[in-house]
């Protein structure tokens, strides 16, 4: 007979917008973004949302909502217990607008770090960051006073160190953002009836088993 197949695992990235707290260091109502336009995630068919705004992110990075409760997060679920280390580079390229600012928040310790780019490139670099399975590192983006020329680019690399554990069979030791980039997950295929299993629905669907008392 063979084995019930196993469900599916929740993707690492996932995509939306929400709001950093400054007082507890966290991120607060964090919403997956509604619309996959094929190549990116945002609020509607058209830019800007009526309701979400300017809010947007793609493989390479995105566009800041219009206020702080609509910062772009790329969120990414740790699999297991370990260390990672985290590399990038914030590029802010209109030499228009007040510039991004950019924050790694950990679901368990609060924010990891802010970086500032206006009309530049910077270096977004951590190390030695402890996860638990289940944490998730917020990847967030807000549009500091105003949002106009607020296009930026940021597209993260996550390493997990030799030495930390991982679930058997998981050959994944690094996931990067615009790499894995990714539309809504396909449910997965339903697998054939293994002969038993045939066989225990034919006796439960039986005229002799409708009439047990």
């Amino acid at each position: 007979q063979e084995p019930a197949a196993a469900p599916p695992e929740e993707p690492a990235w996932s995509y939306g917008y929400g709001k950093f707290n400054e007082a507890s260091g966290q991120v607060e109502q964090f919403t997956p973004l509604p619309h996959w336009t094929g190549y990116a995630w945002q609020g509607g068919t058209n830019l800007p949302d009526a309701k979400l705004g300017w809010v947007i992110l793609n493989a390479d990075g995105g566009h800041v909502g219009n206020d702080q409760n609509h910062a772009a997060i790329r969120r990414w679920r740790a699999p297991s217990d370990g260390l990672v280390s985290i590399t990038g580079e914030l590029n802010h390229p209109s030499d228009k607008g007040d510039g991004v600012r950019a924050r790694i928040v950990s679901s368990r310790t609060g924010s990891l770090g802010e970086w500032t780019a206006k009309n530049c490139k910077i270096p977004v670099n951590l190390d030695r960051v402890e996860i638990k399975r289940g944490d998730h590192l917020d990847f967030v983006v807000d549009c500091r006073q105003t949002v106009e020329f607020d296009s930026f680019h940021w597209s993260p690399i996550i390493k997990m160190s030799s030495g930390a554990s991982r679930p058997s069979g998981d050959e994944a030791r690094e996931w990067s953002a615009k790499a894995d980039f990714s539309g809504p997950q396909k449910a997965p295929e339903k697998r054939p009836l293994t002969g038993w299993e045939k066989y225990a629905l034919v006796l439960l669907l039986a005229n002799e088993l409708m009439f047990v008392d």
